[in-house]
């Protein structure tokens, strides 16, 4: 696809938005505005080359008074040489001026090829944010997406309550810093705590200090994070689940397996808690987790823990050793398959309790109406007998708890799955022979995946 063609003018000041400001012009008088507009106009250029447009660099703005909004349009209109005709150009003019506060007033006007509207951002910036900010402002006009993202974040800023019509702040940034820096703490001093026991050394004077230079790693590391990105109570959780059900399983396989790293449990918890954090950090940079996922994740992992124990019971037909390997990998199967499905599903941190709530009554359940098999004269069959039945007491009470709450939290099916594929059966075709067409049936899948 040919890259679409962009004009950036020289930026004018004043704004121009005041009709007591005077005629546009290019800053000349005032040192440190005409430093501002040169950064403004290199920066403008960049962008515009860097989001995929051909920068006309031939072109030398408007002349003095040119400037207005009717020569924008008149410019857009017109094609490049070398271009597809009436292909026309797009067009950006940037306006500075000095604000109250030593700020300054920044607006970016754009005119699409061929187009008779103009779309404007106008903000109030420091002096040292003028790039920074013009290069965001010129990027939500030319790009509809990001424009649209911009427009749902400011309306995120300030959301109006419908029962009084009056502006609710929104939430601070970063509402999961405690929570992150908690976890974030108490995660390094478990690292610091490995390392002291596979060194094999018991001396306390070792162990203090170690202790407190991973704790505060690990909050510095969680303090870092949210004041960089917007970590929100759900991914903070999110990324708990990733960290401590990781370790959990990687101590729980250790144990079922002493030969793995020579009966050191607590190392294989830090490679399985680093492996799970990884996991769910990928997760979150390309999709967005609340705290219904962050449950569901919870969930799943606590569910595999389950299971995975009770499995592991059932093939050995004993419940008198602890089931450390079963445990183990089903917590990471949960893990892994409940925070992937947190990343496509939306659902209400309240159901998935309700859900779990059904698993657990429906184990009890199950475990108290097959007691008598391990009453007395205890076989591996009555022993998988009852297992059995408390494995099928937590499956049924969940599915039931999951049927039974279907309509609480559940978004639409578009915004739950990655895809919309409706089943279709009947004719799907038709084939050609000598006595004319014949209708093909069977059965397939149409939309969009």
């Amino acid at each position: 696809m040919r890259p679409a063609d962009i004009v950036v003018w020289p930026t004018l000041t004043p704004a121009g938005d005041d009709p007591a400001g005077g005629p546009l012009h290019r800053p000349a008088v005032d040192a440190q505005l005409v430093s501002h507009a040169e950064e403004l106009d290199a920066t403008l250029r960049d962008a515009a080359q860097d989001l995929g447009n051909a920068l006309d660099v031939g072109d030398p703005g408007p002349s003095a008074g040119h400037a207005r909004d009717a020569d924008l349009v008149e410019r857009a209109a017109k094609t490049r040489a070398g271009s597809p005709p009436g292909s026309g150009t797009w067009v950006v003019s940037a306006r500075l001026e000095r604000a109250p506060s030593d700020s300054f007033l920044v607006r970016i006007v754009l005119v699409p090829p061929n187009g008779n509207e103009l779309r404007v951002r106008i903000e109030t910036v420091k002096g040292t944010d003028i790039p920074v900010r013009g290069l965001v402002l010129l990027r939500d006009l030319l790009s509809p997406q990001a424009a649209a993202q911009a427009e749902a974040e400011r309306r995120e800023l300030v959301r109006v309550d419908p029962s009084t019509q009056m502006g609710v702040t929104s939430p601070p940034r970063s509402q999961g810093r405690a929570i992150l820096a908690v976890n974030g703490a108490l995660f390094g001093a478990y690292v610091a705590y490995s390392v002291q026991f596979a060194s094999g050394s018991n001396d306390p004077r070792v162990l203090y200090p170690l202790l407190t230079l991973g704790t505060g790693i690990g909050l510095g590391s969680a303090i870092l994070v949210s004041e960089e990105w917007d970590i929100g109570t759900g991914a903070a959780w999110y990324l708990a689940a990733g960290a401590w059900w990781g370790t959990a399983a990687g101590i729980l396989i250790a144990k079922g397996q002493p030969a793995i790293l020579a009966g050191d449990p607590y190392s294989l918890g830090v490679v399985g808690g680093l492996g799970g954090l990884t996991l769910a950090t990928l997760t979150l940079t390309r999709t967005a987790v609340d705290e219904g996922g962050a449950a569901l994740t919870h969930s799943g992992a606590g569910l595999g823990f389950v299971i995975g124990g009770l499995s592991e019971s059932f093939y050995k037909g004993s419940t008198v050793a602890t089931p450390y390997t079963g445990s183990g990998y089903g917590a990471a199967i949960g893990l892994i398959a409940a925070g992937a499905t947190a990343a496509c599903v939306r659902v209400s941190a309240s159901r998935v309790l309700l859900v779990d709530l059904g698993a657990g009554l429906g184990g009890l359940a199950g475990a108290a109406g097959a007691s008598p098999l391990v009453f007395q004269n205890v076989t591996q069959g009555s022993t998988r007998g009852f297992v059995a039945a408390t494995l099928g007491g937590t499956l049924v009470g969940g599915g039931v708890g999951w049927f039974l709450t279907r309509g609480d939290g559940k978004t639409s099916k578009k915004a739950m799955l990655p895809f919309d594929l409706t089943p279709t059966t009947g004719i799907i075709g038709e084939s050609s022979t000598p006595k004319g067409s014949v209708p093909a049936y069977g059965v397939g899948f149409a939309g969009t995946f």
